[in-house]
């Protein structure tokens, strides 16, 4: 009798242990390892995986090999993807095991999350200031404070950036000037994109009431991920300039733009470069440039610390004013968006 029940238990224990084991998600790693437990999520290139033997873990996607399960999950695709009739079957169907990373069915480099829809926009930017005052034999007060945002969903992307400066000494206004610039680019395919431009910018002590810019062209994007940016773009561009003591002129240029973003710590230290420039096509004496270069460090959420080096470069100034302008700053600010790895 005793022998019996120790059967049927037996048999119960192991059959449950067999569907609890049919029922478990397996995560095949790079590196060979293996783990199994049930997906929750994978958002923001995270996974999740509920284990019995260790709670809830994290494992970064871009370690993952591939993916078995046979339970019912949302699998979602990055948008230049494209989906094949049999792949779209297979991940709807609740009976149908979903494999992520092996041949015949998506690459774990082509999902974009699992069990949890994916935001189909990005928003990157901040907000600075910098301040500074000396007093006695030295009597100066500068203050500084600029900001940039850039949002793109699907081929399109829209950039904005401002940058005011306002600096006395001995009671008496040093510097005045600001700028604000915006940018629309729509993408033809992944990396090349179509770009329209505008700045406006005034600098009283360089004499320069207003200078207008639109512009337009083509543009490549070499990199475009969390952790690096490079994007060139070239065109045509015409370019209105009012000034007090000189005669306002318009004409037309040719413009460039560099834009690069490099988080060599993901989590600790980025570094930055934008510029432009243009040069008229009725007098190449007629040129500038403009470049904002510098370090940014996370310091706690999202605000962060940054070192900034301004220079600008006019070729063909108004007599008297010197061709070259630079600034160096360190800047407090707030950020849009996490920074890379840096919660993880």
């Amino acid at each position: 009798m005793f022998l019996k029940i120790k059967i049927i238990l037996f048999i119960f224990v192991m059959t449950i242990m067999t569907v609890q084991l049919a029922q478990a998600d397996t995560v095949n790693l790079l590196n060979g390892d293996k783990l199994t437990g049930k997906v929750s999520v994978m958002e923001s290139g995270k996974l999740k995986l509920t284990t019995t033997y260790a709670g809830e873990i994290t494992i970064d996607w871009g370690q993952v090999l591939s993916l078995d399960s046979d339970q019912k999950m949302e699998v979602f695709v990055k948008p230049d993807h494209k989906v094949g009739e049999e792949e779209l079957a297979s991940l709807v169907k609740a009976e149908q095991t979903k494999q992520v990373g092996t041949e015949k069915s998506i690459k774990t480099s082509k999902v974009a999350a699992i069990n949890s829809r994916p935001k189909d926009y990005k928003l990157k930017g901040g907000i600075r200031a910098g301040w500074n005052k000396a007093s006695g034999n030295t009597r100066k007060e500068n203050i500084g404070a600029s900001f940039d945002i850039s949002y793109a969903t699907g081929k399109n992307r829209w950039k904005t950036r401002g940058d005011h400066y306002w600096a006395t000494s001995k009671g008496q206004r040093s510097d005045y000037n600001w700028l604000l610039s915006a940018d629309y680019n729509r993408f033809l395919d992944k990396k090349i994109f179509l770009t329209g431009s505008g700045q406006i910018q005034q600098d009283q002590f360089q004499d320069l009431t207003l200078r207008s810019i639109i512009g337009t062209g083509l543009g490549y994007q070499f990199f475009n991920n969390d952790e690096l940016t490079l994007s060139v773009e070239a065109g045509p561009a015409y370019v209105w300039e009012d000034y007090t003591s000189r005669d306002s002129r318009e004409f037309v240029a040719a413009k460039w733009g560099i834009n690069f973003d490099w988080w060599i710590f993901p989590d600790r230290l980025n570094l930055f470069h934008n510029q432009m420039g243009l040069v008229s096509m009725k007098n190449s004496d007629n040129w500038l440039w403009q470049s904002r270069s510098g370090i940014m460090f996370p310091i706690v959420d999202r605000f962060f610390g940054s070192f900034q080096y301004n220079y600008d470069w006019t070729n063909d100034p108004v007599p008297g004013k010197l061709q070259d302008d630079s600034r160096i700053m360190f800047n407090m600010g707030y950020s849009f968006s996490d920074f890379p790895k840096l919660f993880d």
